[in-house]
């Protein structure tokens, strides 16, 4: 059965509640980012963390709009094409309908919402959710910070992993060192 944002973001909290934690520090990357925004705007949090996070809707460009056109079509043909992310390609049915769900909300009123500290991360390189998508939700999160990581991608984590644990760490114990 395929879940909302907000229903994963509802058993995030019941596991949070489950553990005995009041406000945990939350960090999420991509779709992840998607339900931390979520869960930070309707539960209490000490911290945020979103990495190459999701969560505003972009107004498709024509020549993607056209390819997104030519696929439907082609599906209700019957025709096999594939288009969309990896994540969606690789993804079974019920996964796909909850990432087009996703990628069709927009969030900026829950990011509004958001009080905790937030630290947002960004690869300089990352065609996925590209740099300029973390100053919009820099521009809607209160009390955020953004970092961006040269020559990385969508996964900052694993393409630069010392210096990425250390902007976490540093954001953590009260500092945000830009690199």
């Amino acid at each position: 059965m395929p879940l909302s944002v907000e229903e994963v973001a509802e058993i995030i909290h019941d596991f949070v509640i489950e553990l005995g934690l009041e406000a945990p520090i939350l960090c999420g990357h991509s779709y992840g980012g998607r339900v931390a925004i979520v869960y930070a705007s309707k539960f209490s949090v000490e911290k945020l963390v979103l990495i190459s996070s999701a969560g505003i809707k972009q107004k498709l460009k024509f020549s993607k709009w056209f390819k997104v056109r030519v696929y439907k079509i082609l599906k209700k043909c019957h025709l096999p094409v594939k288009m969309g992310s990896s994540d969606y390609q690789n993804a079974d049915n019920v996964k796909r309908i909850m990432l087009v769900k996703a990628v069709n909300k927009d969030l900026k009123k829950e990011m509004k919402l958001i009080a905790a500290p937030t630290l947002l991360i960004y690869g300089t390189k990352d065609q996925v959710t590209p740099l300029s998508l973390g100053y919009q939700i820099k521009e809607c999160i209160h009390n955020a910070e953004l970092v961006e990581l040269e020559e990385c991608g969508h996964f900052p984590y694993l393409e630069r992993p010392s210096i990425f644990a250390i902007i976490v760490m540093s954001f953590l114990v009260g500092e945000v060192y830009d690199c």
